[in-house]
């Protein structure tokens, strides 16, 4: 934009006309006040602000004069002429004393910013954080953190409460409490922690207090499961009664296919290739975010059975929602266990019992295994290798897919 300077006395007239003048000719004007050296206002399109350039007292190391530095003290509107003078002559008097204003009033800025978000309550900055980071729990992962926060914060009684008031030894009671499930402590600490970075970005907090906390007291990773079913308790499975059909349609797709329980409830139709007889994941659709594509065998195809113009998009309908969200786990589960006779039934062990069988009573290698259950190449694949290796292995996972049909049908 073409700019034009005018030294001039800079009061409410001068304003008028200049600003008319900036209409008119589209040209950025700058006023420079000849009352007071140094003060500026510029008159742009769409605003106009007041501006006051100074230096530094004294020198940098080297022997260089500290550079200019433009302050803008606001526009016409709420600043008068006037009283821009009068915080020009405030301004020249803290930089006559050594004083740096810009950096003042950032610090000032800050502070008050600081103050502002200190009077927001934990269970508001959940709100905002759950809207800003984690999509209001549009995923399980998702949802999952904003509910170890909330219970976090409940558990501590800080919910009602200022951040500040979250310190190292609250976040040591959190993970006292739940000394017996270190699964649980882990989850919370690292959601707590996760929740307190954000914080400190918003400057709601001066510090994390979660990295105050030693590497002794944190919660350590629970055991590895190593829990898995013999081939006799996949028959059991197989032949649960008391089961809805869905249910058991969907109990016996997951004993054939090592998917996780909550790919095999979102499954749609759409994800099925029956051609080539394939799942097709996305990115977006897996725990890795990794595009995979899943081989089935035809005992897997014939479980899905066809589509049904009624039966929506899901292949398998487990709620009673029409397309909705499976959220029953608990009865599922109870009911599994009931009509198997399993009372430790957990869906997550099947995956389990596919890896381990597989190569207890196949020659299958174990990368082939390991891809089929979908895990982060990082898993199997590291060094070079990771960085090489990018073979999908489609053929040697659709023949390791046929043989455990083979043992399905022997046990089942």
């Amino acid at each position: 934009m073409p700019s034009k300077s005018i030294h001039c006395k800079i009061d409410q007239r001068a304003i008028a006309r200049y600003v008319k003048e900036q209409r008119a000719l589209g040209d950025r004007i700058t006023l420079s006040d000849t009352e007071c050296r140094g003060l500026k206002l510029a008159i742009n399109s769409q605003s106009a602000s007041w501006t006051y350039a100074y230096r530094k007292r004294g020198y940098m190391n080297g022997g260089k004069r500290y550079p200019q530095v433009t302050m803008k003290l606001g526009d016409p509107v709420t600043l008068s002429p006037v009283q821009a003078r009068l915080e020009t002559a405030r301004i020249k008097s803290v930089v006559a004393a050594g004083g740096d204003p810009a950096v003042d009033a950032r610090k000032a800025e800050a502070d008050r910013r600081h103050a502002e978000a200190q009077k927001r309550t934990c269970a508001a900055w959940l709100h905002r954080y759950a809207t800003d980071c984690l999509g209001d729990g549009s995923t399980k992962h998702q949802r999952d953190e904003i509910t170890h926060v909330r219970l976090g914060l409940q558990e501590l009684a800080v919910a009602d409460s200022e951040p500040e008031i979250i310190t190292a030894r609250l976040l040591r009671d959190l993970i006292d409490q739940h000394a017996d499930r270190p699964a649980t402590a882990r989850h919370r600490f690292g959601a707590m922690s996760r929740f307190l970075d954000y914080l400190l970005d918003e400057e709601a907090i001066s510090n994390n207090p979660a990295t105050s906390v030693s590497k002794r007291r944190r919660p350590k990773p629970p055991a590895p499961r190593t829990s898995f079913y013999a081939p006799e308790q996949l028959a059991q499975l197989w032949h649960a009664t008391g089961l809805k059909p869905v249910y058991l349609q969907f109990l016996r797709f997951m004993i054939a296919t090592p998917l996780r329980a909550s790919e095999g409830a979102n499954l749609r139709w759409d994800q099925l290739d029956r051609g080539r007889a394939e799942l097709r994941f996305a990115a977006s659709e897996t725990k890795n975010d990794e595009a995979f594509v899943m081989p089935l065998n035809s005992l897997s195809l014939d479980l899905l059975g066809q589509p049904d113009d009624a039966s929506g998009l899901l292949v398998f309908q487990l709620s009673n929602v029409e397309n909705g969200t499976m959220k029953s786990w608990s009865h599922f589960h109870s009911s599994v266990r009931v009509g198997s006779g399993l009372p430790q039934f957990k869906p997550h062990d099947l995956r389990r019992t596919f890896s381990t069988l597989m190569s207890e009573y196949t020659d299958v290698s174990e990368t082939i295994v390991d891809s089929l259950l979908n895990h982060k190449q990082s898993a199997t694949r590291s060094g070079v290798m990771r960085h090489y290796q990018h073979a999908k292995n489609l053929e040697k996972r659709r023949s390791a897919m046929t043989q455990w049909q083979r043992l399905l049908e022997g046990w089942v």
